[in-house]
């Protein structure tokens, strides 16, 4: 399998218009890989209001915030010793079936929860962000105010 791997250097990002084709979703899964020096930076987003889905590193430790119209869910994946940050591969896997989240760094350190409320669709028909945005701070639920900067890959 081939891999793909993107560098982002603090001002590129990957920007996919969802308007044609919008996430219409009850369950969903992103797998993603990253490895950077830096301790905040936004790796996914897509969503806007209270709809939204938001993947950063924060402090070095990977910032999950999934909003479905009725309160966020937040989690915090923090490494046993030292930080995510430390420019070798980190692997993420976040799957959510209706209000149930699971996130997962390295296969082991594992967060799961659920969103408020009984709203159990992910709506999203504006932009997915990969890597960063053109407001990372102004985005709904965005705990970082920079992109990312290192290296992504699926």
């Amino acid at each position: 399998k081939e891999e793909y791997i993107a560098t982002f250097k603090g001002s590129e990002y990957f920007c996919y218009d969802l308007s044609q084709n919008p996430i219409q979703s009850s369950s969903d899964e992103i797998t993603l890989s990253f490895k950077t020096l830096q301790r905040n930076g936004l790796m996914l987003h897509t969503g806007k209001s209270a709809d939204y889905v938001n993947l950063a590193l924060k402090n070095g430790a990977v910032s999950l915030v999934i909003n479905l119209g009725s309160g966020a869910f937040e989690a915090l994946v923090e490494p046993v010793n030292g930080k995510f940050n430390d420019n070798a591969w980190h692997d993420v896997k976040v799957t959510r079936n209706l209000r149930q989240v699971t996130i997962s760094v390295d296969g082991i350190l594992t967060t799961t929860g659920y969103t408020q409320e009984d709203y159990t669709m992910l709506g999203s028909d504006d932009f997915f962000y990969v890597g960063g945005s053109p407001s990372t701070a102004d985005l709904p639920g965005s705990p970082v105010s920079n992109n990312f900067m290192g290296c992504l890959k699926e």
